[in-house]
């Protein structure tokens, strides 16, 4: 769909349509009254390559055998260039996601009324914010979209837990239409272009200079990921270019301040306050978030003002991450970025799960507890 397609109309209509096939799952799966016998079944799926347990409601077995089929353009020579990003820039990529890619969906402030209705990035954020991570992580993994893929089976996790939201969420009292189907294709895509567009923005915001063939590589990995998603083809563009225009599209009709983004944000910033040692890195959680979206996107988000002197940097340094590409000139911020996006998975596992992976399950309700 070209970039002129993607117009006030189209998007309005976008915000009203939600997943046919994750939808038809959720509800039957409710209807059938076996919300929790499918949660405990699909618990500890984690590999694509696992038999998917018996006995599964007609309509979501027939889910998880249509959504594990990769689209026909899915090409694996680029989901194999643009995955290796992480190995060479694991890091950032992290620390990108937490301060550019989440702040900036969380300034959008209709979706970001889902989320804290939701309660899964407000209880329990820590583990919520790790999920997340741990879900680049996956996708990006050496065969995370395989036939032994993490990345593939999480995202259709994700894709049931989208489904389960709206089930829920247009249910309750407070929930305003005005705002759009809970979890709508708009908000799929626009939370889609904040990994494929936003990510590798936020990465030459930190000094890395990526080649194009790795870019578009790295915008494949999830164009690819968001068919897995249900996102809608219309609102999935098949290059940067188009995508980095519907992004700015997306950001440019839905950015507002709203309590629930406000909120959201200050999850991060405890997050990173908690994961980082000591003190030299204070400021670093304000420093990133307003270098990497922009002091007034930031300021929808009332994040604090940047203060560089309390990240204990020197300017002008010069790091390489040893992930495979040396000589990378990285701007004083980076430092702070290199040390978060570590401190993540170091601390942050540790603090959270007891060191052990995350695995995406799919709730019964909407409380922080599943």
């Amino acid at each position: 769909m070209p970039a002129s397609a993607w117009t006030d109309e189209v998007l309005d209509r976008m915000r009203g349509t939600g997943d046919v096939a994750g939808d038809a799952a959720i509800t039957e799966t409710y209807e059938l009254g076996r919300q929790e016998e499918v949660r405990q079944a699909l618990r500890g799926l984690g590999k694509n390559s696992e038999a998917l347990p018996t006995d599964l409601p007609p309509q979501l077995r027939r889910y998880f055998e249509l959504s594990s089929v990769l689209p026909d353009w899915a090409d694996p020579e680029l989901i194999e260039r643009g995955r290796s990003l992480l190995g060479r820039y694991e890091a950032l990529v992290v620390s990108t996601l937490l301060c550019g890619s989440l702040p900036l969906c969380y300034g959008c402030g209709n979706g970001a009324e889902v989320l804290a209705r939701s309660q899964r990035l407000t209880s329990g954020v820590y583990r919520r914010l790790m999920e997340t991570s741990q879900f680049v992580v996956d996708v990006l993994d050496d065969g995370g979209l395989g036939p032994r893929g993490r990345g593939l089976r999480s995202a259709q996790k994700i894709r049931l837990l989208h489904a389960t939201m709206r089930y829920h969420v247009g249910r309750q009292d407070d929930w305003d239409g005005a705002w759009g189907l809970p979890v709508n294709q708009e908000d799929l895509a626009g939370t889609l272009m904040s990994f494929s567009v936003v990510i590798p923005r936020g990465l030459g915001r930190l000094g890395v200079d990526l080649p194009r063939e790795d870019r578009d590589a790295f915008f494949h990995v999830w164009r690819v990921v968001g068919h897995v998603l249900g996102v809608d083809n219309r609102l999935n563009p098949a290059t940067f270019e188009d995508g980095a225009e519907l992004c700015d599209t997306i950001l440019r009709r839905q950015q507002r301040s709203s309590e629930a983004g406000i909120t959201l944000t200050k999850a991060i910033l405890d997050f990173i306050r908690e994961v980082l040692p000591g003190t030299a890195f204070t400021g670093a959680g304000p420093t990133l978030i307003r270098h990497l979206i922009g002091d007034p996107a930031a300021d929808l988000v009332k994040v604090p003002a940047a203060d560089f002197t309390k990240t204990a940097l020197q300017a002008g340094s010069v790091m390489n991450f040893g992930y495979g590409k040396t000589g990378d000139a990285v701007p004083l911020v980076a430092k702070a970025a290199s040390e978060l996006g570590l401190a993540v998975f170091k601390n942050g596992l540790r603090l959270t799960n007891k060191g052990r992976r995350y695995e995406w399950q799919v709730p019964t309700g909407l409380t922080g507890t599943t």
